[in-house]
This record gives structure tokens, sequence and C-alpha cells, in this order.
């Protein structure tokens, strides 16, 4: 069962910048882990209601190059928006990927995956990956979840949620077959409920998949005001639903919004 959305990858060039800005954005980050196997290396910012976002940089191409996750990773780092994708939680990958295949769609489950946590933990957990890259990828932990995602700190970080993933495609149609497939239900009006976040379908001529992060916060007016005494930038689309968006220039290339929880 798909229990909603898991966590927003980032991917950044220098993962220690990457950290001061987020912590500019008022949010305490989390020192993550390496992952071995892949090439790749995380900090986290834990969200309210037990997602997070990942900023995640790569340490070897090479071997990164090699796993559907870490090319995932490299294509983010070439495009203007580094939105890398997300993951959606399952309760059971393999009961999952049977229910996706039996709808038609093609999904591969990926190699164990593992990270060491700072204080030596291992983190174990199992993915499996679409084919259509536009789609997220899921993940099931081997491991007590709560080794992987830490309880949310407080002030931004206690107060933020995620609201949605914007996902952009030039013909809907078979991004909506996709993804409707993937999650079992259609959409309306271009929109996808989970039990924790949602996705929203739009037309875009800039490129396929993740186009924007949407975050939920409590107080948009205030953090707008925290942000202009600390020379973060941002614009507002409120008018579009959008709330005040940042400059990618303080997320580190990512399009992420504030909206109000309502």
């Amino acid at each position: 069962m798909i229990l909603g959305i898991d966590h927003i990858l980032i991917a950044v060039e220098d993962l220690d910048k990457a950290t001061e800005l987020y912590r500019r954005l008022g949010f305490q980050v989390l020192v993550g882990g390496e992952h071995p196997t892949v090439g790749t290396h995380n900090a986290l910012v834990p969200l309210a209601d037990g997602t997070y976002l990942e900023l995640i940089g790569v340490k070897k191409p090479e071997l990164a190059q090699q796993f559907p996750f870490g090319q995932q990773v490299l294509e983010a780092l070439d495009r203007p928006n580094r939105l890398a994708g997300f993951a959606l939680e399952s309760g059971d990958v393999n009961g999952d990927v049977q229910a996706i295949r039996d709808r038609g769609l093609t999904i591969a489950k990926a190699p164990p995956g593992g990270r060491a946590r700072p204080d030596g933990q291992q983190v174990s957990w199992r993915t499996a990956h679409p084919e259509d890259p536009r789609l997220p990828f899921l993940i099931q932990d081997t491991t007590p979840r709560s080794l992987r995602v830490p309880p949310s700190p407080d002030g931004l970080n206690g107060s933020t949620q995620v609201g949605w993933v914007e996902i952009g495609a030039a013909d809907l149609q078979p991004a909506t077959t996709s993804f409707t497939q993937l999650l079992g239900e259609r959409p309306v009006e271009g929109k996808f409920s989970l039990q924790r976040g949602a996705i929203h379908l739009s037309q875009s001529f800039s490129g396929d998949g993740a186009q924007m992060a949407a975050l939920l916060t409590q107080d948009v007016a205030g953090l707008a005001r925290d942000w202009e005494a600390r020379g973060v930038l941002f614009y507002d689309e409120v008018i579009r639903g959008n709330g005040r968006v940042l400059v990618p220039r303080d997320t580190g290339g990512a399009r992420i919004s504030f909206c109000q929880i309502r």
C-alpha cells in the first residue's frame, strides 16, 4: 500500500554549502550520512508530517552512474531546476510492485539500499523504480523508519509539511495514464491526493518531471519577513495558489514554494 510522499530529493553540487543555504531559510538541517554502494551522501531537513527534504550530493559519479537513483541525481545536476524527484512510502513494496505491474506499468525492484548514520548505526531499505523517469520511486524501510527519518525539530521544521509536488509534462495524457497506473486511482482536476501530500500534474514546455515542491507552513507572512531580514529572495505566486516561491539561488537550484496551512 502506498502511504504518501516519503521525501523530496534536491540534488546539490556541494553538500556543505547547500546545508548552509537551508539553515539560512530557517530550517534545522541534520547530517544524514553516506550511501557507499551508490556513491552519494546527504543531509536531511525533517518536516512536521514525517516527510523530509533530502539534500543529496554525489561523491563518486562513476559509481552513481551505475544505479537508477544515482543517475537521477546526476541528471538533475545538469538541469537548471535541481529537483531530482521524490519518493513514495510503501507499506509493502513487493505487493505494490505486483499491483503496479498488473495495471500495465513497468517497474523494477532495485538491490537493497542503505547508509551509515554519523553515529554508526546502519539504515536499510528496499526501493522500486518505474521505467518512466517522471514517476516517483517507492521505498520501504527494512530497519525502523525512525532510524532513517529523524523526528522534526522545533522551529520552521516543526511547523512545515509537504503540500504537493508539481509534475510538468508536455503531453498530459500519457503522464496522467502513467501516474494512474502507479497509484491505482485517477486524478481530480489534475490532482492525485495521497494520505500524506499530493501530486499535481500541469502542462509544461520546459521539460517533463518534478517542477516544484510546495510546502505548507503556519505563518507564511512571518516567514517572509524573516527572509527579507536575511536577504533571502522570493516572489509571490499567490494568484496561482503557490504562495511565496523562493529564488533558486537561495535553494541550491530547486523551485520551492511556501503556502499557508488552511
